[in-house]
């Protein structure tokens, strides 16, 4: 199956090109669009497709430079052009570039065909045996990094089924005893955010080439973690510290220089066998967590150096407690102010810990979602482990907060406004029951201690009638209702839906029903 991307401006364009490509009759699936060449570029990293079907106007990155950087970085993709345009420069460009086809909107499903047919024929003619023997590297690659995942979290813990898997992968006699090296990145989230579209798995791409130019496949196996924030290197207990440290700071250079992060590193103790994997994982976790959350730049951390110390201690069991009563209080303001005192207070310490930061910010998470019942299935994103993995400096918990505080905010008033509805159906209940009584606005505002003006915008705005509009409309149904039977009399019924004055009645009944009482029971008797 050849991959295709299809590159327009327009998301009509680009869906009208898709859905005929899909029907064609080929070997061939569209597996990603993009709105301009720029954006194209970024996915052909992550999508690695055979064919890219563009347009060549188009904003950002035009069709002409898109075609030139593809050439000089990915030849070996073949490119037909879609334009609405004839013009000599674009035609021109797409010779150059040595694009397949150049066709002309709209597009017919026989010259679409063709091309494609074209283009699948020069994909297979075009691959070579070192390209098959890459394509089987990465493989085999991708393999050994699920295992090691697996292994890893404890998804295999058989020591027979490490050993085959070993075996079956080639790495049996790559592993001794060694050291893991887990890196992280500052800035993650928000570089994945502003640079990459919120694209995390593109980001992490980016970072593994990088990585990749610099460190000779031979010199570690590297795998992510679960959760795709951190790159895993098993390296070999003979690698000195003088060679790791000097590629890590290589490569710490070029993640900042090209990505501007700046790394985290920890280095677990010396391990055997791959079954000691996950302790070797928690091992260089906990190196990294004991650093600080005010370093710059490179930091690396050895275990065995580092220990389990516990740094400075902000949040206090007082603060925890003044959180709580102002979270269950519903009382948004203090919570605003306790939570950015906290981050504050941490700003100001010199020596604090990421380790004691997670665990402040799990304390105030497990508070939270305590409190404000949903908000943590709501907002799974911001109340989870990874959430707070991922602060590892002043900024990053300081984007935590903002973002936990916006949450608060909206629960708040989410709750308020629904308090408001409960107390108006409570409010709406009574006067159903009570309408034919003598009711007034101030009658009922002092029976659910609230203030009469406050009561009737709330009520406007829930039952979307006013106060007098809706006792009146209740009053009126009952009195069509009681006008059905022709065995009480007019003035009876006046009384009994609460109107003393048989003649105001009547005059309240037709401005709402167009009829008089009489008429109305008429007109049931008669019905036309």
């Amino acid at each position: 199956m050849y991959k295709v991307m299809v590159v327009d401006d327009e998301s009509w364009g680009r869906k009208s090109i898709s859905k005929m490509i899909s029907e064609l009759s080929l070997d061939v699936e569209v597996i990603a669009e993009a709105k301009h060449g720029e954006e194209a570029l970024k996915l052909i990293q992550l999508n690695k497709p055979h064919i890219i079907v563009t347009d060549m106007n188009m904003p950002v990155m035009n069709g002409q430079l898109f075609l030139e950087t593809l050439h000089a970085m990915h030849s070996d993709i073949k490119v037909i052009v879609i334009s609405g345009y004839s013009q000599f420069e674009y035609l021109k460009a797409a010779i150059r570039y040595q694009a397949c086809e150049y066709l002309l909107k709209p597009v017919s499903m026989v010259d679409l065909q063709s091309s494609m047919v074209k283009a699948t024929e020069s994909i297979r003619s075009y691959m070579s045996l070192q390209q098959q023997q890459k394509e089987t590297r990465d493989l085999w690659k991708l393999k050994r990094s699920v295992f090691l995942q697996n292994v890893t979290s404890r998804r295999i813990t058989n020591k027979s089924d490490i050993d085959q898997q070993t075996e079956e992968l080639r790495i049996a006699n790559t592993v001794g005893s060694y050291r893991l090296v887990v890196i992280m990145f500052r800035q993650f989230h928000e570089t994945a955010r502003t640079n990459f579209h919120g694209n995390a798995d593109l980001l992490m791409y980016s970072i593994e080439n990088i990585l990749q130019e610099l460190m000779p496949d031979e010199l570690a196996l590297v795998y992510k973690s679960d959760d795709r924030m951190r790159i895993c290197l098993i390296l070999d207990e003979t690698l000195s510290n003088d060679e790791t440290i000097g590629w890590l700071t290589e490569f710490n250079h070029a993640v900042h220089r090209m990505l501007k992060l700046d790394i985290l590193v920890g280095i677990s103790p010396v391990y055997e066998s791959l079954l000691e994997l996950p302790e070797a994982f928690r091992a260089a976790n906990q190196a990294i967590e004991q650093q600080g959350l005010h370093a710059t730049d490179l930091l690396i951390s050895l275990a065995e150096v580092t220990g389990e110390g516990k740094g400075e201690q902000i949040l206090t069991s007082f603060d925890r407690q003044a959180i709580r009563q102002a979270l269950a209080a519903g009382n948004v303001k203090d919570s605003r102010t306790l939570l950015n005192d906290y981050r504050q207070r941490v700003s100001a310490s010199t020596n604090i810990t990421l380790s004691q930061v997670h665990q402040e910010l799990a304390m105030i998470m497990e508070i939270a979602s305590s409190e404000l019942k949903g908000m943590a299935v709501a907002l799974p994103s911001l109340f989870n482990s990874d959430a707070l993995t991922g602060v590892l400096d002043d900024r990053a918990l300081s984007l935590l907060l903002n973002q936990w505080i916006e949450a608060i905010d909206r629960y708040g008033a989410h709750r308020k406004e629904s308090e408001s509805v409960q107390l108006i159906q409570d409010i709406v209940v009574f006067l159903d029951n009570h309408y034919f009584e003598d009711v007034s606005l101030i009658d009922v505002a002092t029976r659910f201690h609230m203030d009469p003006s406050y009561l009737s915008k709330l009520f406007k705005t829930v039952t979307q009638e006013n106060f007098i509009e809706y006792v009146t409309r209740k009053r009126i149904e009952k009195a069509c209702e009681l006008l059905h039977s022709f065995d009480r009399k007019i003035s009876d019924i006046s009384e009994l839906v609460g109107y003393e004055n048989q003649r105001y009645f009547s005059q309240v009944f037709k401005k709402n029903t167009g009829q008089t009482p009489s008429e109305y029971r008429e007109s049931q008797l008669n019905p036309q």
